[in-house]
């Protein structure tokens, strides 16, 4: 079976192709575009999918949307629907007015056939929750997912068991825990809906107990019944066509004038990012307790939602005895829709026994030959060389203090590098943070940046069992005290790191270079932060990171078995 999933339009637009049981391609549209971001239609991506497999649109047997807009038919005012401005609009129309006066709730699902091809709508959580269920190791889990918003809801309950999710419960917009967050967001002058990491990286720099800002916080919602209420007096997201800002004047009453975008940074952002930040895990906490009175039986939680991109939360998982397994997947937000989408397909339309693909890599973008990548160094008249060793010559460059742009085999799918369209430096340097924000991302001093570490060697560093993995970056781990001093550029003011696990067998050759800088240094980590500048996508092609490469302070480029120097 050949499923193709497209999600346009929202957060960020993506396609995902699925054949036979297995994820075969993934790409955002914004890699393709060069727009950070990008809603636009998944054109590029979808086309790119089916190059890739050398398949036609009319071979594909089902096309999945992770959006139900049956839902949104159900509230739609008249004045929408009522007129059409040409008659192809009757594809829409008909069946808009159909559904539009049938009694009872909206469809699960819609479906529609254009001769053999089937275009399915699924609900937005249904995929947001098949996407870390069906990735991760667990038969049996119970599943929370936590975003913005949906069609309607803002939190899913569920429980996933083989082949089947079912939804427990659920909580509806406009009591959101993303939406909470974004409103704090949007009030330390960061965009919300994009810039909440910065919000969660502010948090950091005040964790004391005495925070004068968290009762304040409680102010704004209510824990009852395992869910959780807000008071919407002091927010206005609700009202986005009509407001500039997720926050209320009631809002500016109880915390003061809120941040402006260039204004500089206080003690009293540090602490309301904090407070804000305690009081997300407060919440959250409280519905995972809710939802294991309820669930599965089996002590599995997986986690999905662009709120579920919290790492700082994730990491507490670990320590907080609800559940005794949890999994939270490399692409949680509304990038990994596209990716559920087609893992709920295939588990619905297919009759075949499930098969348990536990994704510890998501490496599903393009790929370039040496032959392409040659090809384009030679267009672009760029002096290269092509050393005996690699990874000996990029260790001895990332030893010497040189910032490298890491470009090998495929790109990833997710927001976080991983070894494969990195930018790399030495965590042994204390300035190094500040020359990477400076000189190669251009962006806010306080963000920390991630190490990528030897997966047997982790658990020396960092506070984390011997056999723990964190494959995508998605959990932050305390440094230990003797290793503070030696890694300075990754540990955080409150010496944490948000750690990547480097196996031999998913990052050969990423794997095989931390191996080469821990032989020359003692030092089996580097500083790995994504390969783009601030306001731009990942980069995908060779093309793309040349031009990346000499827009900014990068001193070499290895691309494919070829370097490039400054």
């Amino acid at each position: 079976m050949k499923i193709l999933s497209l999600y346009p339009y929202t957060h960020i637009s993506s396609a995902a192709l699925m054949i036979n049981g297995e994820l075969k391609y993934a790409a955002p549209e914004e890699r393709f575009n060069r727009i950070k971001m990008s809603t636009s239609f998944p054109l590029k991506s979808m086309k790119w999918c089916l190059d890739m497999a050398k398949l036609k649109l009319e071979d594909i047997d089902l096309i999945a949307i992770p959006w139900n807009p049956a839902h949104n038919i159900n509230t739609a005012s008249n004045r929408w629907i009522n007129d059409m401005r040409w008659r192809g609009e009757m594809l829409t129309n008909i069946p808009i007015h159909i559904m539009k006066n049938l009694e009872g709730p909206a469809p699960k699902e819609i479906e529609m056939n254009f001769g053999k091809t089937k275009i399915v709508y699924f609900n937005h959580h249904d995929c947001h929750a098949a996407s870390a269920f069906f990735t991760s190791p667990f038969r049996n889990s119970d599943i929370l997912t936590i975003d913005g918003h949906g069609e309607v809801e803002s939190c899913f309950f569920g429980v996933g068991r083989e082949k089947k999710i079912q939804k427990i419960d659920d909580i509806k917009y406009p009591h959101s825990v993303g939406l909470f967050y974004g409103t704090f967001t949007d009030y330390l002058g960061f965009k919300p809906d994009s810039d909440e990491w910065k919000a969660m990286a502010l948090s950091s720099y005040k964790t004391k107990n005495n925070n004068k800002y968290l009762s304040k916080v409680k102010k704004l919602f209510k824990l009852s019944d395992g869910k959780f209420e807000l008071d919407l007096s002091y927010f206005q997201y609700y009202l986005f066509d009509r407001k500039k800002h997720f926050f209320s004047s009631k809002f500016e009453k109880l915390f003061g004038p809120a941040r402006k975008k260039n204004d500089k940074i206080i003690g009293k952002h540090f602490e309301i990012a904090s407070a804000m930040q305690k009081a997300f895990e407060i919440i959250v906490l409280y519905l995972l307790k809710n939802l294991k009175k309820n669930g599965s039986k089996s002590g599995n939680i997986v986690l999905a939602g662009g709120a579920a991109m919290n790492c700082v939360f994730n990491a507490i998982l670990d320590k907080d005895k609800t559940y005794k397994r949890n999994y939270i997947p490399a692409y949680p937000d509304d990038l990994g829709v596209s990716i559920g989408a087609t893992y709920l397909a295939e588990n619905i339309y297919n009759n075949k026994k499930r098969k348990v693909y536990f994704e510890k890599q998501n490496f599903f973008g393009p790929s370039f030959n040496s032959k392409e990548i040659k090809k384009e160094l030679e267009k672009s008249k760029i002096k290269f060389i092509k050393p005996k060793d690699i990874y000996n010559f990029t260790a001895s460059q990332l030893s010497k203090g040189k910032l490298i742009g890491w470009f090998q085999d495929s790109m990833e799918f997710s927001h976080r590098a991983l070894g494969n369209r990195s930018i790399l430096a030495d965590p042994r340097n204390p300035k190094m943070k500040n020359i990477l924000n400076q000189a190669i991302k251009f962006r806010e001093g306080f963000r920390p940046f991630a190490p990528s570490v030897l997966e047997e060697e982790a658990y020396k560093i960092f506070n984390l069992k011997k056999d723990e993995r964190i494959y995508f970056m998605e959990k932050v781990a305390q440094v230990k005290p003797r290793w503070r001093k030696k890694i300075p550029a990754v540990t955080h003011v409150d010496n944490t790191a948000r750690v990547q696990t480097v196996s031999k067998k998913i990052h050969s050759k990423f794997y095989k270079l931390i191996m080469e800088f821990s032989k020359q240094t003692n030092i089996p980590l580097l500083v790995n932060t994504s390969f783009n500048l601030n306001g731009e996508p990942i980069v995908c092609s060779p093309n793309d990171a040349i031009r990346t490469f000499f827009s900014c302070g990068l001193d070499v480029l290895v691309i494919g078995e070829f370097v490039v120097i400054k």
